[in-house]
């Protein structure tokens, strides 16, 4: 509990969006099995070769020209012809598979069988010549879909044209393809009154500020953008239970219906927008003509005044739905296809879902909605989780043996990383297949997963973009202080190159390290388990756990009190630089001790300010605080800086509200604000002078009597020279 200083009582003064998820299962058009295949990713980091790598170059004289550009194959050689490509290893030739409208063949296609799985490079001819090879790329045909495999290295040999690419085992089959060249759009949304991220560089900007009204009018405040060179079209949000329900009474009416159009129309004239977009995902498949009449008209009324129509929409299902695709897509100017919450019904009913849409619908006009937030899954729920709350929730450690009360100089101490230890019911990091990305499952009575979204999730999703060629991509939250990975680097790289490098993380890179900065020896140092051997002197010792997505590094401390034995408390959650982007063939790279800015945080409740005066109080808020069900209750957060440097703070994320924002006396973020070096408060939670800042934010609590609620704050900050920092604190509110 940490002991604050006598103060005067200041006057008092997401909510992150969910993602879309419709109800009822998706048709599974892309099947996946439990034993994908590797081979479509580029793994990077060490890839353990055989002694003997074997080369494939095929005949010239056999295989003298490749697919053609649609798709049908023209080289020389028949479907079905089989050609020994080395000792145990056949390639078929074969009719190439669909292609999606963004690649075109430029070689044959061959399915290959091997009696060993042994690394290859392999060397295909072109059924063209090419000046530019930055849009050539390897294919596989795996489960339904192409992915890309590996760069094509062009080269001339015999007056031939060949593409050469690096394998670390036999693919199931290949083709040289190309993508064709593509110009696409970059859309991000921001919550109401969010600010843009930093990196953030979107052609249209659609701040979530309006809602729909039950008579056909429009409620809501428009954000105030800085920035001034994006397209503006702000989003109406008819998602919710709530507004789902206002939107289908007034599609369900005429008169309501023509009085919603003309308030939209009068929102964007009297503001000067370049349009809209309607978030109206929840649309009774009964109210479809209306929905399809209502777009049009209003579609109509805009394009008179050179406005623009964007529409957030669910992707296709098996059930039943309100969206007439090809009519919608005839009216709108843009559809934005709202993705699944769950990352393994992503990846079976997205791909194929999109595949829908641009059958009825201009590719051009259809732009991808990202999902930067990382996902929870509780089984039969899933929801957005924080990208800091999801690595802190890795990097949470413990004492197993013996008891914490009983460690003592020179214990041999067993330490576990709670929720990626098998043995504590967790499974560790590591790539998902099935959903793209990185996850973890933490173990306990409330068993769950945590998918981790991050530049090697992202890209995969790229890839969809690409090979539909659809018109861009969306990033759901756009703003800067949303607990969200920056997706930005990879997003922005991808509109400017117009093509996308998929990869994995390193295993090596995801592998838990345990460092003992204060004293004592770690064993091994690395894995989900370790051993510290306590020092020979008594008194507190910081233990580290670092994590790492296979992009930046996470460490959490454990504290533990030697021959005193107290219980141990995990606290802070410091990010460390990035994780160099893997090679193909590179060695792992090793994690740098970590440089850790000590600062401190302290958090306490209130639920009437009144009740300081009653008691005699110097400060209302407490912890715990005691407050009825229903009642408002303001949180009221310190961040002293204790370094001897300036620090600047990152982010500000509570567990229970994490998409909460904490504002100054003057009701401004304190996300961004420096802090200047300690002014020798260190022993405790100080708010005086300027290296410290006070901030607040009011939340409703609910609950039965008795029943308690617990949130933690943790706060992140930096130096100049990108050395990181964190602390955390708690505060109870009891339900009277």
């Amino acid at each position: 509990m940490r002991s604050f200083p006598p103060r005067e009582p200041p006057p008092e003064r997401r909510p992150r969006r969910d993602v879309q998820r419709p109800e009822g299962p998706f048709e599974r058009l892309l099947r996946r099995r439990p034993d994908r295949d590797p081979a479509p990713i580029i793994i990077g980091g060490t890839v353990a070769f055989l002694a003997v790598v074997i080369v494939i170059v095929l005949s010239i004289s056999l295989l003298s020209g490749g697919g053609g550009g649609d798709g049908g194959g023209n080289g020389v050689g028949n479907d079905g012809e089989v050609i020994e490509f080395g000792e145990g290893i056949r390639g078929h030739r074969a009719q190439i598979p669909a292609l999606p409208p963004g690649l075109v063949a430029l070689s044959s296609y061959f399915e290959f069988e091997a009696e060993e799985d042994v690394p290859i490079t392999v060397k295909l001819p072109l059924s063209e010549a090419v000046d530019d090879s930055s849009g050539l790329g390897f294919y596989v045909y795996i489960e339904n879909r192409w992915q890309r495999l590996a760069e094509a290295n062009v080269q001339e040999i015999g007056g031939k044209v060949l593409a050469e690419g690096e394998f670390p085992s036999v693919p199931a089959n290949l083709a040289v393809l190309r993508v064709l060249a593509q110009t696409y759009q970059l859309a991000g949304s921001l919550p109401q009154g969010g600010k843009l991220h930093g990196d953030a560089k979107p052609n249209i900007l659609s701040p979530r500020d309006y809602i729909p009204d039950s008579d056909g009018g429009i409620g809501g405040t428009a954000t105030e953008i800085e920035a001034e060179s994006q397209l503006l079209l702000p989003t109406i949000v008819g998602s919710s239970e709530e507004t789902a329900a206002i939107v289908n009474d007034v599609l369900a009416d005429d008169g309501d219906r023509q009085t919603h159009v003309d308030a939209i129309v009068g929102l964007v004239q009297e503001n000067g927008f370049d349009g809209i977009d309607l978030e109206y995902s929840s649309v009774d498949s009964d109210l479809a003509s209306e929905f399809t009449e209502f777009v049009t008209r209003l579609a109509d009324a805009l394009h008179d005044k050179q406005k623009r129509l964007s529409l957030s929409l669910p992707p296709p299902s098996d059930q039943r739905q309100a969206y007439d695709w090809k009519k919608l897509g005839q009216s709108a100017d843009i559809i934005k296809v709202l993705p699944l919450a769950d990352p393994i019904a992503y990846w079976e009913t997205m791909p194929g879902a999109v595949g829908q849409i641009v059958r009825d619908v201009d590719p051009g006009k259809v732009m991808l909605v990202v999902n930067p937030f990382s996902i929870e899954d509780l089984g039969d729920v899933t929801r957005p989780i924080g990208y800091l709350q999801a690595m802190a929730l890795a990097a949470e450690a413990a004492v197993r043996e013996p008891n914490p009360a009983d460690v003592k100089t020179g214990s041999t101490v067993k330490l576990v990383a709670k929720n990626l230890d098998e043995g504590e019911g967790a499974s560790p990091l590591r790539w998902d297949d099935d959903a793209s990305a990185v996850s973890f499952a933490v173990g306990g009575t409330d068993r769950r997963r945590i998918f981790i979204e991050n530049s090697f999730s992202a890209a995969f999703k790229m890839e969809i973009v690409q090979a539909y060629r659809l018109g861009g991509v969306a990033i759901s939250d756009a703003s800067a202080t949303s607990d969200v990975a920056n997706l930005w680097p990879t997003v922005s790289e991808f509109v400017r190159a117009a093509t996308v490098s998929l990869g994995r993380p390193n295993d090596a890179n995801l592998l838990p390290l345990w460092q003992a900065p204060e004293g004592g020896e770690v064993g091994a140092g690395a894995g989900t388990s370790a051993t510290w051997t306590a020092p020979s002197t008594a008194g507190i010792f910081n233990l580290v756990l670092v994590v790492s997505d296979g992009e930046l590094r996470f460490g959490r401390n454990l504290a533990v009190e030697v021959k005193q034995g107290t219980a141990p408390s995990s606290t802070p959650l410091v990010t460390f630089g990035p994780t160099p982007s893997p090679e193909p063939s590179g060695a792992p790279t090793e994690t740098p001790t970590p440089s850790v800015l000590p600062i401190q945080v302290g958090k306490r409740a209130d639920w009437n300010e009144d009740d300081a005066e009653d008691a005699g109080l110097a400060s209302p808020y407490e912890d715990p605080e005691t407050a009825p069900g229903g009642g408002s209750i303001t949180y009221r957060i310190v961040i002293d800086n204790d370094s001897d440097v300036d620090v600047t703070i990152l982010s500000v994320v509570d567990d229970l509200y994490p998409g909460v924002e904490c504002l100054d006396f003057n009701g401004d973020p304190v996300v961004g604000v420096t802090l200047a070096p300690d002014d020798g408060d260190a022993e405790g939670v100080n708010e005086k002078g300027d290296d410290a800042v006070v901030c607040y934010f009011t939340k409703t609590v609910s609950g039965s009597s008795g029943e308690s609620i617990t949130d933690e704050i943790t706060v992140i900050v930096e130096d100049v020279d990108g050395n990181t920092g964190s602390d955390f604190d708690t505060a109870k509110v009891v339900i009277s």
